[in-house]
């Protein structure tokens, strides 16, 4: 495990391919591409830092539960080896979402679309990589250095950048940090990434923003 950061802001970084079934990155990036649902994220949301609140963005998810029927492997492993990094880099016990729609997730983009310019509600984010993508390429994780930033053009002006290697799992906290997902260059190019969130007991799922749910995911039917 190796750690990397900037002042207020840190993250660790663990290869994890060797804990991982044979497969496992087709099979997932099969799964986002057949199972994912489009929704627009409208930047209401008090987790949003977009510059404008009527900004749109459009977004592909497979939701926790439908990802817990089709690899559970993964939730598994959410739930055990990947909570026990997650407290290893937060130097505290985590827990893993009660409710199993957001607690491991797989978000997918699609050549030009960007990911949200957002900060983190929850105090240790998981991010498990499921494809590659080398410089120039587009799809890193851009954050801020200053925490005050409020669009994207304000994150590029000064930011940390995280480029996406599959296989590895990234934790941070980035409650205060806007962070945004780059476009892919190639009109073709899938970007796929287990996001995962984690709680502790000074900042708990309760405390999960009451309008978050449907601004990710619509109405839970």
């Amino acid at each position: 495990m190796s750690y990397s950061g900037l002042p207020g802001f840190s993250w660790s970084t663990t290869q994890i391919g060797a804990l991982l079934p044979a497969g496992w990155r087709q099979q997932l990036v099969d799964i986002a591409q057949k199972e994912a649902v489009f929704k627009i994220l409208t930047a209401s949301s008090v987790t949003s830092r977009e510059e404008s609140p009527d900004t749109e963005t459009p977004s592909y998810t497979v939701d926790g539960e439908v990802l817990s029927r089709l690899a559970p492997w993964l939730t598994e492993l959410y739930r055990t080896t990947f909570r026990d990094l997650a407290a290893h880099f937060a130097g505290e016990p985590v827990k893993t979402a009660e409710e199993l729609r957001y607690g491991a997730v797989l978000n997918l983009q699609r050549g030009p679309m960007p990911y949200e310019c957002h900060v983190d509600s929850n105090p240790v984010q998981g991010l498990l990589y499921v494809t590659t993508h080398l410089p120039g390429e587009g799809g890193e994780l851009c954050v801020a250095r200053n925490a005050d930033a409020h669009s994207v053009q304000a994150v590029e002006e000064d930011c940390e950048v995280i480029h996406p290697v599959a296989g590895h799992l990234h934790f941070f906290d980035a409650r205060r940090w806007p962070h945004y997902v780059r476009p892919l260059r190639e009109q073709s190019a899938v970007r796929v990434v287990v996001a995962m969130n984690f709680y502790t007991a000074a900042s708990p799922e309760s405390a999960r923003p009451a309008d978050l749910d449907e601004h990710l995911f619509g109405s839970f039917s």
